[in-house]
């Protein structure tokens, strides 16, 4: 495997882990409990095309915010690991992670008339931790072709979760909430050892940096 198709393939993996399609399904489903399947369809579509705007803009722009306030991207993966690991943790226990959207947030979704832009497509499609993973796999692209790799993530992700979200109802129907917990617990796991990898990352070059300044 290549080093461009290895990075690609991080980049989908660490992205859907974190967006979790089944974990917002649920969330949809909760806010679009009693609209008809237009409506639902159309609120599908607004949110993820939200989401792909916040992330592409994310994912551009992420390192002029991360120069322009002086963060490093070392410490910024130290902090999306504590985050990741956060969110893992939720999801481990088959909990929504408030990370993504409070109860206030889903509350209040409930009575907007675009639920597909606020909260379906932000916070809960594109979250603090979808914006972290492109900001911090950004950081970390070494060639144009890795940089397009992201964005590609970025596409392939929304739209798996526009599907997901588009049969939600039969994937309820199908496997009950208890083989939804299931699936979520395990992508949870999954995102813990992520936000564990990125931690690590992060603290090898922190560590490393005074030794080559004194060098």
């Amino acid at each position: 495997m290549t080093a461009d198709l290895a990075f690609a393939v991080l980049a989908f993996t660490s992205l859907v882990a974190i967006v979790n399609p089944l974990s917002a399904a649920t969330i949809f489903l909760a806010l679009t409990g009693g609209e008809d399947p237009v409506t639902r369809r159309r609120a599908v579509g607004r949110g993820v095309l939200t989401a792909a705007i916040v992330m592409g803009i994310f994912a551009a722009a992420g390192g002029g915010i991360l120069a322009f306030f002086g963060i490093t991207t070392h410490a910024f993966k130290i902090a999306g690991g504590i985050i990741f690991f956060g969110i893992g943790w939720d999801m481990l226990q088959a909990r929504r992670s408030r990370v993504k959207a409070t109860e206030e947030e889903e509350l209040e979704g409930t009575t907007r008339e675009q639920i597909g832009i606020i909260p379906l497509g932000l916070p809960t499609i594109a979250g603090p931790g979808a914006i972290t993973t492109v900001i911090v796999l950004m950081g970390q692209a070494e060639s144009p072709m890795q940089a397009a790799a992201i964005y590609g993530a970025i596409a392939a992700v929304v739209l798996l979760t526009g599907l997901v979200l588009l049969v939600a109802p039969l994937l309820l129907r199908t496997f009950g909430q208890t083989g939804l917990n299931v699936m979520t617990r395990i992508m949870g796991l999954l995102v813990m050892v992520i936000g564990v990898q990125f931690i690590l990352d992060g603290l090898a070059v922190a560590f490393q940096l005074p030794a080559a300044l004194s060098g």
